[in-house]
């Protein structure tokens, strides 16, 4: 018969690390995720990042509203 050896418990310090740890984690995700959303929805940020696809959408919007003014 072989007996099993449970590890040593986590000391409440290190528990509490932890915690910290991965609250800290938490909200730099969070943020990380605001600030993508935030990104995603201002239109700098599509100018930056697509601007041939920006422009094209500009011309065609420039184009049906002229035709729409005849």
């Amino acid at each position: 018969m072989t007996l099993e050896r449970r590890p040593p418990r986590p000391s409440e310090a290190s528990l509490r690390e932890e915690m910290e740890r991965t609250r800290a984690q938490l909200v730099d995700t969070a943020s990380a995720l605001g600030r993508s959303l935030r990104d995603t929805w201002r239109p700098g940020f599509w100018v930056r990042r697509h601007p041939g696809l920006t422009l094209g959408i500009a011309f065609a919007a420039g184009l049906w509203l002229g035709i729409r003014r005849r």
